[in-house]
């Protein structure tokens, strides 16, 4: 039986005040049609955009393990509350890390390699990730973790 792909609700946001940074969302299964529920649900496919000072482009990849994705709305809160460092997956298209906060925000360091890079830096292994600089006020960070959450929901890893 085919997933059915839920209406789109908030993607994902993560911009700083000078204008980079991306936004993602889940699309759905890298396998939605897999008769094993194991294979079916094992692979988020993330679709995204990122904008800094060099231009803007988009992805869509199968990035992220169904059971890594809660992950990353864990560490945007941890990050809101000063409780952080670096965030990485299996697939190393993505990467976050805090380097740095003020009273409001926190500075965190998008690594976007592999599928997620930019075009006019084509890779072909990783290991020296594309990274984008944003500052993050607390609260985009909690907000972009409630959406993040809700990008997820309709695709459970089980």
């Amino acid at each position: 039986m085919p997933i059915v792909h839920a209406a789109r609700l908030a993607d994902m946001r993560l911009w700083g005040a000078a204008g980079s940074g991306v936004d993602m969302r889940v699309v759905g299964y890298q396998f939605p049609d897999a008769d094993d529920p194991a294979e079916r649900c094992s692979w988020h496919l993330v679709e995204g955009t990122a904008t800094c000072d060099e231009g803007s482009w988009s992805w869509r990849y199968p990035a992220l393990t169904c059971d890594e994705s809660p992950r990353l709305s864990a560490w945007l809160r941890d990050v809101a509350v000063g409780s952080a460092g670096s965030l990485s997956f299996l697939e190393p298209n993505l990467t976050l890390t805090l380097v740095g906060r003020t009273r409001n925000a926190a500075l965190i360091e998008i690594g976007l390699d592999l599928e997620f890079a930019p075009p006019w830096r084509p890779r072909r292994a990783a290991g020296t990730p594309y990274r984008i600089s944003c500052d993050v006020h607390r609260e985009q960070l909690l907000r972009a973790a409630d959406d993040w959450d809700a990008e997820i929901a309709p695709y459970p890893h089980h």
